[in-house]
């Protein structure tokens, strides 16, 4: 069973403790303990270690320990509900059920930025012990407020979460919200997403490539699976370009401990490599340096696909499987 996410991130609810005791008092003071919210602490050494990403959880959890009517909701409650994302936000965003709207700044829970809008009560549920706005309306919420490239990201990571939301049935759940302020954001997201995404950065990846308009480009395929007639075993490549160039995107989690341990993590990848090339495809790996240094121009990953696309030469045939 999943923890909730309070033990997940070994949250203290001050407000069940004795908040001025010699002992907790002297572990706020001494920096063992950090305080998160006014009532949320955590062991101040365990949240150092956190990758960015994860502190964002920790405070998304925090903040949704802390306030009394609010509803986690937007990128935060995406991070609770697992769904990937390319930015990390340094505020939580809530949201306050019905119609009611927000107090001033100065009563705002510490880390929220509240937002006022109307949030029916079909729209919120429980995730993990927080309230969090549901999937959908999460990732409405994403479109409307965040930009498209986030969107995006967000959508695809949640369809491949979750097979069963299918374009199908997103439309039509999107539909039954009836009238939805600046929707037409959502619509443009959905329909650049796929399905078939395995991490955020292979989703920007291929975002740039389709932004790009590369003339040399044909069709940019993603998760497509080779199997090597030899050993019988299955590869599937993140990107494939023009139906024969691989581009493989190593997002920074992949090496910061979230797929296992870094080091075997990076001889996998190597050995996956070699056999994508002994399988006769051309293989350009890029890393999240290679897609975010455009600046105004074109980014590192656009220039290395254009220069494969010219210096080498298609195989003639692939072990793919269609």
């Amino acid at each position: 069973m999943t923890p909730d996410w309070k033990d997940t991130h070994r949250l203290l609810r001050l407000r069940r403790q004795p908040y001025d005791s010699p002992q907790i008092r002297e572990q706020l003071e001494s920096g063992k303990l950090r305080l998160l919210t006014s009532e949320i602490a955590v062991p101040a050494s365990y949240y150092r270690a956190l990758p960015p990403w994860e502190k964002a959880e920790a405070r998304a959890a925090a903040v949704g320990l802390t306030v009394d009517r609010g509803v986690v909701a937007g990128k935060a409650a995406a991070r609770l509900w697992g769904i990937g994302l390319l930015s990390v936000e340094n505020k939580v965003e809530v949201q306050l059920p019905g119609r009611v709207r927000a107090g001033s700044r100065g009563t705002w829970t510490t880390g929220a930025r509240y937002r006022s809008v109307i949030l029916p009560k079909r729209y919120q549920t429980v995730e993990r012990g927080i309230r969090v706005t549901t999937r959908l309306r999460c990732l409405v919420d994403i479109a409307r407020h965040e930009p498209l490239d986030e969107a995006v990201v967000a959508l695809d990571s949640a369809r491949h979460l979750w097979p069963e939301l299918t374009l199908e049935r997103i439309n039509r759940e999107f539909a039954e919200m009836g009238t939805v302020r600046n929707g037409s954001r959502f619509r443009a997201a959905l329909e650049r997403s796929r399905p078939d995404i395995g991490s955020p950065w292979e989703t920007k990846a291929r975002l740039l490539l389709i932004d790009a308009a590369l003339p040399e480009v044909q069709s940019v395929e993603t998760q497509v699976e080779f199997r090597d007639p030899l050993t019988g075993r299955s590869y599937f490549v993140d990107i494939l370009i023009n139906g024969w160039l691989v581009l493989e995107v190593d997002g920074r989690s992949k090496y910061r401990g979230e797929y296992g341990d870094p080091a075997t993590v990076l001889l996998d990848e190597r050995d996956r490599e070699k056999a994508l090339q002994n399988l006769g495809s051309v293989v350009l790996r890029v890393g999240v340096k290679e897609l975010t240094d455009g600046g105004e121009g074109e980014c590192t990953m656009v220039q290395l696909v254009r220069r494969g696309l010219h210096s080498f030469t298609a195989p003639t045939t692939l072990p793919r499987v269609s």
